[in-house]
């Protein structure tokens, strides 16, 4: 019984302490409080003694710091859909994910009349054009409609540690299979971009390649003499030079090398196959203004072919090809191009495909086969919804006279356009072009073709 007292009396004597303490940080808190009160009272006081300071500036986000003023920027009626890269606008948040979603659909239908027989009729291409004495020479007037134009595309991005990552999905109907629209993969990559370097792997159209110099045509094929390529690569461009909006990028790239090679239906050598035993290599200089921008490109390839018991031939290829561009007046451009080189004939926009990369000599060597192409574009507003596009181009090929080539062959060609395009609504744009084309094959029999294609394009989120 004692013991229990004694431990109540030290319970009771541990509360009475508890309380003191609480109480004299109660007292401290007070205090605090009535110093604080004092505080914000002359504070207040002050503040009213003050003029009334001018209001403060709205926060801006950085995304609307850099939007510009004016109208957004101009898009001739008759670019290209999906020529360049795409702009933010347009974007769909995925969720939360932090992905963002652009999907463009481009419906377009293009109606065509032409002078003569055209090998492929829905594209207009000179080195398909009849010269005298062939098959369909003079053969008279014919018509032709197409939708292969229209495209579908997705755009997806986001941001990354390492910068904006994006992958890029593009498809038109110009594939090889039968039926009016047949399924042709134009892209397929992914691309990591930023302020240091941009970095490209999958299916894209080729470093060799500016497409940004290519005219406006409403035709898909385009001036003869451009550069034009898509397979399988790998893309990298470091920035070496930045001077305020100007950057000097050095691009380069391996590549699918898809060895265009003749071989003659002789016995001993039929039995051959075309391949490389390296990727092409491309290696350039890009100086990008905000109005214009200059490109030097290279191109370096191995061509090669071998039979079942491993015998070879082979030869090199190389080219090189300086691009331009420029802004003119207010809405006007001027584009131009110029490459030259041996063993790049599959990369040329009219004899891609006619096995003119290299041939066989009498001796059974290979030899690369030398060519040129140049073009200028030129896109003229007379409206800011009604623009005119006017282009030229000419190409040769300078084989040895010995090498064994079907004397069918184009030596040369030349390419001209002109069109009127009309923008009538914000994604819709109605066009007429006049092409007129000539080819010349190795024995100097000539062609001409000319055709008038009108085309009604709808964007539906350019």
């Amino acid at each position: 019984m004692h013991a229990q007292s004694s431990e109540t009396a030290e319970l009771k004597a541990q509360l009475e302490q508890v309380r003191a303490q609480m109480q004299a940080q109660q007292q401290v808190m007070q205090k605090m409080q009535s110093r604080l009160d004092e505080l914000e009272a002359k504070e207040r006081e002050q503040a009213a003694a003050k003029p009334a300071a001018a209001p403060a500036a709205p926060l801006v986000s950085a995304a609307s710091a850099r939007a510009p003023s004016g109208p957004p920027a101009y898009r001739p009626p008759s670019a290209m859909a999906g020529a360049s890269e795409p702009l933010p606008e347009g974007y769909i948040r995925l969720g939360d994910t932090g992905n963002l979603l652009k999907v463009d659909l481009v419906a377009q239908l293009d109606a065509m009349a032409d002078s003569t027989y055209m090998g492929a009729p829905d594209l207009f291409v000179p080195s398909s054009i009849p010269v005298r004495g062939q098959p369909f020479y003079d053969s008279g007037r014919r018509s032709e409609m197409s939708a292969k134009q229209s495209i579908f595309r997705m755009d997806y991005r986001r941001d990354t540690d390492y910068g904006t990552l994006k992958i890029v999905y593009k498809n038109n109907f110009f594939g090889s299979g039968s039926g009016d629209m047949p399924y042709n993969l134009q892209a397929f990559y992914g691309e990591l971009d930023n302020e240091h370097y941009t970095l490209l792997a999958g299916y894209n159209i080729s470093a060799f390649t500016d497409i940004d110099v290519f005219p406006n045509t409403l035709d898909y094929e385009g001036p003869n003499s451009f550069t034009f390529k898509y397979g399988p690569q790998i893309r990298f461009a470091p920035i070496l030079y930045r001077s305020g909006e100007s950057v000097l990028t050095l691009p380069m790239s391996l590549e699918k090398p898809n060895a265009d090679i003749t071989v003659p239906g002789v016995p001993v050598l039929a039995e051959y196959q075309t391949y490389s035993r390296r990727p092409d290599i491309t290696l350039g200089l890009r100086w990008q203004a905000p109005d214009w921008h200059i490109q030097w490109a290279n191109l370096f390839r191995d061509l090669r072919v071998e039979n079942a018991d491993a015998r070879t031939r082979s030869t090199t290829g190389y080219a090189t090809q300086l691009t331009g561009t420029t802004k003119l007046f207010e809405h006007d451009s001027i584009q131009g191009w110029f490459s030259y080189g041996k063993g790049f004939a599959n990369f040329l926009q009219d004899i891609s495909g006619l096995g003119l990369d290299a041939a066989f000599n009498p001796q059974g060597d290979l030899r690369a086969i030398r060519a040129r192409g140049y073009g200028a574009g030129y896109t003229h507003a007379w409206l800011d919804n009604l623009t005119s596009s006017m282009s030229y181009g000419y190409l040769r090929i300078s084989p040895q006279s010995n090498l064994l080539i079907d004397s069918t062959m184009p030596k040369s060609t030349k390419f001209a356009s002109l069109n009127l395009a009309w923008q009538f609504s914000e994604r819709a744009m109605f066009g007429v072009e006049y092409l007129w084309g000539q080819n010349i094959d190795l024995t100097d029999a000539r062609g001409q073709g000319q055709r008038i294609q009108t085309t009604l394009r709808y964007d539906l989120n350019p």
